[in-house]
């Protein structure tokens, strides 16, 4: 089966993973994008020119009309769209096997515009996030981002301060992540007896830093505790869910704290329950900190190992695409949509 993955910006990397889990399959794969990703990661999708030189046409839902991939399109049996994208290659969607996929700001805010337009062709949505799920997407289901779990492994599970757990907040969008509660409860606790207990290497102030993935994740690797995001709501709907960063570091060995609101989602989807450290507020975040604090270093070890195992476990490239066949793929190429 011939898949044509689109879109013009590739979020977080996200997409390009996902075209990993297709291959893994068995699928021949083409995915193009229009711009680099300012993260620089090592390994993206190409860059089509073509789309590269086009103007969104509108950006809730982003529609780029791309009639130069035209001939790609009419070659694919299945056309896989990306981050709420539709690449207008001027092919009939209707009669094409196509899957759109949600995860970020554009379906949150515009979903109900979003689906009018991907309901009318597409047989299929993968929604990243629990609470993106029910907005009315035409066949959606949940499936997280996969992690590469070959490339970001731990090198051991052991303290990395001399005496203190070293802790950090690396936010791509301080505005997204909840910063100034993270940073305000590690300051009240460093005024305690915790205070003697951890170091604070993250951001320090309510500010974005530009910074290359790859020195993120060097960065990670350094601390023993991560704090993802404390942020419940997001332009006024539902967030408070763990993303990519929770993956990164959970494959790195690291104790991650973050937020979930809908863990009976994530434990109905994946038959399981995550070992992060859940805080959705201020008060929840000071407990866990003090909880980690609390504990012996062989708890915190055996807690860092079954981070990494959880990772590996339900959210690797072949965790993922086993995920990706059973709700989705299988149905698609056997005709059930």
């Amino acid at each position: 089966m011939n898949v044509l993955m689109l879109t013009y910006n590739d979020w977080a990397n996200t997409g390009y993973r996902f075209s990993r889990c297709l291959k893994h399959l068995g699928l021949n794969v083409t995915y193009f994008k229009g711009n680099l990703h300012k993260f620089n990661y090592p390994e993206q999708a190409a860059i089509h020119q073509a789309i590269a030189e086009k103007k969104p046409l509108a950006w809730f839902p982003v529609v780029v009309r791309v009639p130069e991939l035209q001939y790609l399109a009419k070659k694919a049996d299945i056309i896989h769209f990306i981050a709420s994208t539709l690449i207008d290659t001027g092919v009939d969607l209707r009669t094409k096997k196509v899957v759109v996929q949600h995860g970020g700001t554009t379906y949150r805010l515009e979903s109900e515009a979003v689906n009018k337009l991907f309901n009318q062709f597409a047989d299929a949505a993968i929604i990243q996030f629990p609470t993106l799920l029910g907005y009315g997407a035409k066949n959606e289901h949940l499936v997280y981002y996969p992690v590469d779990t070959d490339y970001i492994k731990p090198k051991d599970f052991n303290t990395c301060g001399k005496g203190k757990l070293i802790i950090g907040h690396f936010p791509s969008d301080w505005t997204a992540k909840g910063t100034k509660i993270i940073i305000d409860v590690l300051e009240k606790l460093k005024k305690t007896e915790y205070g003697k207990r951890f170091e604070y290497v993250g951001l320090q102030g309510l500010h974005n830093e530009q910074i290359y993935w790859y020195e993120n994740i060097e960065r990670m690797r350094k601390c023993d505790v991560i704090i993802e995001t404390i942020q419940p709501e997001l332009r006024g709907k539902p967030f408070g869910e763990w993303g990519n960063t929770a993956l990164e570091a959970a494959a790195l060995g690291k104790l991650v704290i973050t937020n979930s609101i809908r863990q009976d989602i994530y434990k109905k989807e994946y038959n399981n329950i995550p070992p992060l450290f859940i805080a959705n507020d201020k008060e929840m975040l000071e407990q866990r900190i003090k909880e980690i604090c609390d504990m012996p270093d062989a708890e915190i070890k055996e807690r860092k190992m079954l981070h990494r195992d959880w990772a590996e476990r339900y959210h690797s490239i072949p965790a993922t695409s086993g995920r990706l066949w059973e709700t989705v793929y299988k149905n698609l190429i056997n005709g059930a949509y």
